[in-house]
């Protein structure tokens, strides 16, 4: 399944099955029927960025999206809407500073895909805007490097300042997975060509994980040396899955089933990130879930995490 590029310097990893926490339990974000897809920190600031995405489709509305800010507990602060972007698996915060409006990065918007995004775009976050796909303002932040075809799904890692794009290099009969690393630096600037590659590798199969179909893809974020992948689906088990991007293929170091929220109704793996918290990287991984009361789809969003980071 494809070679390793270059190498990423030894790090620390997450101990999967370790202690952690439950900082946001069934927080209320800014559509109550639209599902939470993913979420990410603004470190600087203290707040975490919830992507909710429709549930079913409606003619001309495919790829909105809205985006919750919160506080730590998942307090609603703020939202914004995109219209024509995508599924919003995935996204990345980058913080600007203190009291100040991060830049999301998100999947832009391509009709051919159903409602997938398949570019990618960095834009800043303004309370109560409307932002449309065609908006000027955005800048298209897709990776140039050779192998890359289409689907980039971001992830910043606020460790070592890097970011990493999930991609799929083919059209889906051919298709293979891939993700690669890029210091934020030259992200930013738009310099995300294969010479300025930290480290690239493809991603394991459901199969080489030994998972089946229905375990389904959810989230993937990178601290260090490692990426973190995420999967589940609706009211199945949810798997934390840990690769060395230095290593290539189909190998993985961890493959760990997570017991965390098994008694949120409709219990659904989506999300993960990394949360800086007194100067230490924490492993934050959500679910949406679905509210008891009621006869319509009304979600609601939750999130733990994993603490202990060891050699």
């Amino acid at each position: 399944m494809g070679t390793a590029n270059a190498a990423l310097p030894a790090s620390k990893h997450f101990n999967l099955p370790g202690a952690g926490g439950n900082p946001v339990w069934r927080a209320t974000l800014q559509e109550q029927n639209w599902a939470m897809q993913s979420f990410a920190y603004d470190n600087v600031n203290q707040n975490i960025y919830f992507v909710q995405h429709r549930i079913g489709t409606l003619a001309g509305h495919n790829g909105d999206l809205w985006i919750t800010r919160t506080d730590l507990s998942g307090k609603k602060l703020g939202s914004m809407t995109v219209h024509g972007f995508g599924h919003g698996s995935s996204v990345g915060v980058e913080p600007v500073g203190a009291g100040s409006a991060p830049y999301l990065w998100l999947e832009g918007y391509d009709s051919n895909d159903n409602g997938a995004g398949e570019r990618l775009s960095r834009f800043r976050f303004v309370n109560g805007q409307v932002l449309e796909k065609t908006d000027p303002s955005i800048q298209d932040r897709t990776p140039t490097i050779s192998s890359f075809a289409k689907l980039p799904r971001p992830a910043i890692d606020p460790y070592t300042n890097r970011l990493l794009i999930r991609y799929a290099t083919q059209e889906p009969a051919d298709r293979v997975w891939r993700i690669v690393v890029f210091d934020m630096a030259d992200a930013k600037a738009g310099r995300l060509s294969d010479g300025y590659r930290l480290a690239e590798r493809a991603i394991p199969t459901n199969a080489e994980l030994g998972l089946s179909d229905s375990d389904l893809f959810q989230g993937i974020t990178l601290c260090g040396q490692y990426a973190y992948l995420y999967f589940g689906g609706p009211s199945r088990p949810s798997y934390l899955v840990r690769l060395d991007m230095n290593k290539t293929g189909s190998s993985y170091d961890e493959k760990f089933l997570t017991q965390a929220g098994e008694s949120l109704p409709g219990r659904e793996a989506q999300g993960i990130a990394i949360w800086m918290s007194g100067g230490a990287p924490r492993l934050a991984f959500g679910y949406s879930s679905k509210t008891q009361a009621s006869p319509e789809n009304i979600l609601d969003a939750s999130v733990f995490y994993k603490s202990e980071f060891v050699s």
